[in-house]
Parts: structure tokens; C-alpha cells; sequence
């Protein structure tokens, strides 16, 4: 039986948050057989408008929606006025507690968190949100890119879907598998240093964060720029 992946879709999320990993899922299906089947689903089926004027449709609302087996949270501007709609985070309970994996790309591990699915887990979220995920003093924070805590996988911000999504790939059909998906995608990013340390002080500030940019550096990203 295919393993079902739904990625929820809900006004102002991330786009690439969920195109990124579903290109990824679906060069694996559609090229290499792989036994899943993927949905997009929101609290009401159709169009969803996303950030940056990209508009997604919605295959199925929360009470049509099949079975799933694993859960992927996208984040973005819109997950703070999600993350007081009351039948998003009742779907998102609901649903991971028969989920066989739960995934947040990027800022949607705050709805994971206000859903109560990551008390005592270690997580990872977008670096300029730090300071906010540093506050919940009920989750371990760790500055890396990908973060697995049992069932939970959680991500750093915008493309470090894609990483995840071949993270997962691996996980479930091997190492092989995973460089083929790779190879198919040409994902084989160069390496050019476009950015220093300090080009995140000359960031604009992000919502609700204090303190200077270059403060909330994760370890992976200095690494990186040393």
C-alpha cells in the first residue's frame, strides 16, 4: 500500500517550503516508482493563496482529507494567524497522532509546537526566528539544519526542504536511492560565498525578533561562513 504524504497548504504560507520538498517526493515517485501518494490539503479545499503571489489548490479540506502517514507542516508569514485557528491546530493533533512521521519545514515547527507535538524534543527553525523558538523553554533548541527527534523531523528555513525531503528518501528507501533522486534533481549546489557574518546585521529586522540578526546565527550557518 502507498504511504500517503500531505503537505497543508493555508494563506501566506512559504511556497518554496512546499514545493520544494514535494519536487523532491515526486521526481522519486513519478521517475522511480517510489510507493507513495502526495496531497495538498487545507481547511477548505481550492485555491489557497500563498506568499509572494503564488496560489496552490487544495485537494482536499480537513474533514475529506484520507489517512495519512506523514504529516508536512510548511511555515512562512502566514503560520502566525494560523497558530490561533483553532481547527488548524485541532487537524494538525488530530492527524499526527496516527501519522507514522511528522514534518515542519522552516517556521511550521511552531505549529507543531502549538499543537503541542514537540514538548521535551529537540528542533530546529528558519535562524532569523531563534530568538522566538529560544523563548518556548519546553524544547530543546539545536542550530542545525535538519533535526530528528523520534517521528518529528524538523528543518531550518526555506530550501533546507529540500534537504530534508532527500534526508527522508534516505531514511526510508536507503542511501542508494537517495543519490539517484539527487542526481535527478541536479541538486549540486556550488559553493560560492555570496554572504559574510556580517551581512546579517544589514538584514532588515524580522517580525517580533530583537536584538541584531547576527546574534540568532545558527552553529551550521557560521560554520559555513567560516
Amino acid at each position: 500500500m502507498n504511504q500517503k504524504f500531505g503537505f497543508i497548504l493555508y494563506e501566506n504560507a512559504q511556497p518554496i517550503d512546499i514545493i520544494g520538498p514535494w519536487e523532491v517526493f515526486s521526481f522519486w515517485k513519478q521517475i522511480l516508482n517510489a510507493p507513495i501518494e502526495l496531497y495538498l490539503i487545507a481547511e477548505k479545499e481550492g485555491p489557497i493563496q500563498l506568499d509572494n503571489q503564488i496560489t496552490l489548490p487544495a485537494q482536499f479540506n480537513f474533514g475529506q482529507a484520507p489517512k495519512l502517514d506523514v504529516l508536512i507542516v510548511p511555515g512562512g508569514k502566514g503560520r502566525v494567524k494560523q497558530s490561533e485557528n483553532e481547527e488548524m491546530i485541532a487537524y494538525i493533533q488530530k492527524t499526527a497522532e496516527s501519522c507514522e512521521y511528522v514534518i515542519s519545514i522552516c517556521t511550521g515547527m511552531f505549529l507543531l509546537a502549538k499543537a503541542g507535538l514537540l514538548k521535551n524534543h529537540s528542533v530546529t527553525t528558519y535562524w532569523r526566528a531563534f530568538s522566538e523558538l529560544k523563548a518556548h523553554q519546553d524544547l530543546k533548541v539545536e542550530e542545525e539544519r535538519i533535526v530528528k527527534t523520534g517521528r518529528v523531523w524538523t528543518s531550518g528555513g526555506v530550501t533546507s526542504g529540500i534537504d530534508l525531503a532527500l534526508a527522508f528518501i534516505e531514511e526510508l528507501a536507503g542511501k542508494k536511492v537517495a543519490g539517484q533522486v539527487q542526481l535527478l534533481l541536479e541538486y549540486f549546489p556550488t559553493d560560492p560565498h555570496y554572504c559574510t557574518r556580517e551581512t546579517a546585521s544589514e538584514l532588515p529586522p524580522y517580525q517580533g525578533s530583537s536584538g541584531t540578526a547576527e546574534t540568532y546565527l545558527p552553529k551550521y550557518i557560521r560554520d559555513h561562513l567560516k
